[in-house]
């Protein structure tokens, strides 16, 4: 994905490209033009002059007298100017006048013929090759006595080709290094004015739930950034608003229930203890007594999660050994394995010294391995392990079973999910093991993840806090933060 700066670097380049070439062209056509516009109103001026001061006196004072004239006024070897004056004779014919016939190579330079029938005064080109060597200007002339002259002016293009060619070379090389310096510019100027930005991207990133007290900073530039930042607080507040307000419903909703289904549980318990009751009725009371203790369960589940949230359970945060808790816990667990014939075994056998609340992490392992039972088929296989990553110890249970489908596992983790598949009464729950085992491991500062495949098994991998990887007095202290961007265990 490309960032907004490359984006609006690569627009800012790409519409200098344009302008540089544009502009360019206009350079490169206008100075063209103007020179060439120059060109022509000299070699007017000039024939328009050699015909009122030398043509005019040439039948008083000759031919010798025009030829040293036009050559002392118009030197040809030094400053490239041609000139050419003809004579319309009794023939029909142009003579020519000036340069005489004997006159040198540098001056035998115009190739054309003079025109014979040429009426008006025009400009032409003569060519060497396919190069333009001379632009003439061509200016008939008729004297006081009547006689028809053509006076022929002309300068080499030469000059002005090689400007030309000068001015595209220079064009050629400075528009990469102005579009190369201008990318450069734009992409720090665009990194200087996204800070902000990237400030409040960052600030974002590291609020999770747990951390939704905090606030992004507010950018004080007046503008739209401005804007945003308080925009965002103030959707962040209305946020912690409603998660407060679910919390402190589940949790009261919780709390209210137990009272009830206490009361509940104590009179059914006492109605089955009675005498002379038939048999239906009997069965019925124990039916509605495995209900209640079900309920029971969901309320406790339901009340655990509120108060792990809302950092009020008073987790206990001790080093203790994980994986002995972990081999104990298999052992322990050994009967309902043994019931579909699965193997479950422990393979770690090396100390790994963990900080958290032992009870609250027993839990986890305990609703991990009744998951992995549950959802593994007989004759399965179930592996715990328990290592260390970085900073962090981890806990891994594998199983052989039935595995989650892919669209379901962005929602094992939601509360009251189950798969399709799950939703049957030989796999009975409620949909609240994993959400429970997320809150107790985001309590500790640690994380939990799921990798399955459907058909082949599940991993589920819990990592906590190494004790050592914090300083002595974050040892005694009663609670860790949830688990966020910066947390020790974050998922890597």
């Amino acid at each position: 994905m490309t960032s907004l700066r490359a984006r609006v670097t690569s627009w800012y380049v790409g519409l200098l490209t344009v302008s540089l070439l544009v502009f360019g062209a206009c350079i490169y056509f206008g100075v063209q033009r103007y020179l060439e516009t120059s060109m022509e109103r000299s070699l007017a001026s000039e024939a328009k002059s050699v015909a009122d001061t030398f043509v005019n006196e040439y039948e008083r004072k000759g031919s010798a007298w025009l030829t040293q004239e036009i050559s002392e006024s118009y030197p040809q070897a030094v400053n490239a100017q041609v000139v050419r004056v003809s004579r319309l004779d009794s023939t029909g014919g142009y003579r020519v006048l000036y340069p005489p016939m004997d006159a040198s190579d540098a001056s035998q330079v115009l190739v054309m013929p003079p025109a014979v029938h040429l009426q008006a005064p025009g400009f032409r080109v003569e060519h060497e090759g396919h190069i333009a060597k001379y632009v003439v200007y061509a200016l008939p002339y008729k004297s006081s006595s009547g006689a028809r002259y053509l006076i022929e002016t002309g300068i080499s293009h030469a000059p002005i080709e090689q400007l030309l060619r000068d001015l595209l070379i220079l064009l050629v090389i400075l528009t990469p290094l102005v579009l190369f310096a201008a990318g450069i510019g734009g992409y720090l100027m665009m990194t200087q004015t996204l800070k902000p930005v990237v400030s409040l991207t960052q600030k974002a990133e590291r609020i999770g739930i747990g951390d939704l007290g905090e606030r992004l900073p507010v950018i004080p530039t007046g503008d739209e950034l401005e804007r945003l930042s308080l925009s965002l607080n103030r959707m962040i507040t209305r946020l912690e608003d409603a998660l407060d307000h679910n919390r402190r419903f589940s949790a009261d909703v919780s709390h209210e229930l137990r009272t009830p289904l206490t009361i509940l549980r104590g009179e059914l318990e006492h109605v089955i203890q009675l005498r002379d009751l038939k048999p239906e009725v009997v069965d019925s009371v124990g039916s509605a007594l495995e209900e209640i203790e079900r309920l029971a369960r969901i309320v406790e589940s339901l009340l655990a999660i509120s108060r792990l949230e809302s950092g009020g359970a008073g987790i206990e945060c001790n080093p203790f050994d994980l994986d002995a808790l972990a081999r104990t816990t298999t052992e322990q667990m050994q009967l309902l394995a043994s019931e579909k014939q699965i193997s479950l075994t422990c393979d770690s056998t090396d100390p790994v010294l963990a900080l958290g609340d032992e009870t609250r992490i027993k839990q986890v392992l305990v609703n991990l391995i009744d998951n992995a039972i549950k959802y593994t088929t007989m004759s399965g296989h179930v592996v715990l392990s328990v290592g260390t990553l970085g900073k962090c110890a981890v806990l891994t249970v594998r199983d052989d079973g039935v595995g989650i489908p892919s669209e379901a596992l962005p929602h094992v983790f939601e509360r009251f999910y189950r798969a399709e598949k799950a939703r049957s009464r030989s796999c009975p729950g409620v949909g609240l093991g994993l959400a429970l085992v997320q809150a107790v491991c985001r309590a500790h500062s640690g994380e939990v993840s799921i990798e399955s495949t459907e058909g082949v098994g599940t991993i589920v991998q819990v990592t906590l806090p190494l004790a050592e990887s914090l300083p002595p007095d974050a040892l005694s202290s009663e609670t860790l933060p949830m688990a966020g961007p910066d947390s020790i265990c974050a998922r890597q």
